[in-house]
């Protein structure tokens, strides 16, 4: 059966979604506490947030999302493109018209900095293929 276009398969990427930001959250949460000297509730947000990345793995499996090596470098580049190219561009743009100057700076550094990954994507799919 497939999953594409189906009311599940939205699901699945929100729930996805979801799971990849509090894994992150957690993370940041988990060295906040460590420097306050928290250790015990630090371990408790990594132990947590090492759970919630594997609920995303297992979700993006579900999604068909993790390939072969060749394969996740091509999405992964076009990706980092999009990300570059347009999406950080357009962030960047809306920011300055709203007025907040240091977020649109932002933007436009993290821009550089996904052309950067794009690129060095790019690079290790050339070697993988030259071989």
């Amino acid at each position: 059966m497939d999953i594409k276009g189906s009311k599940t398969e939205k699901n699945l990427w929100t729930a996805f979604s979801g799971e990849s930001q509090a894994r992150n959250k957690y993370i940041y949460f988990a060295k906040v506490a460590e420097n306050e000297g928290y250790n015990n509730v630090a371990s408790v947000f990594e132990r947590t947030a090492n759970q919630e990345e594997e609920h995303a793995r297992v979700i993006l499996t579900f999604l068909d999302g993790i390939k072969d090596t060749k394969s996740n470098l091509k999405r992964s580049i076009q990706a980092e493109n999009y990300e570059s190219n347009t999406m950080y561009k357009e962030y960047e743009k809306i920011a300055l018209e709203e007025g907040f100057i240091e977020i649109a700076a932002f933007f436009r550094e993290v821009a550089k900095i996904e052309k950067e990954h794009e690129r060095k994507l790019s690079q290790l799919l050339k070697d993988i293929l030259d071989k």
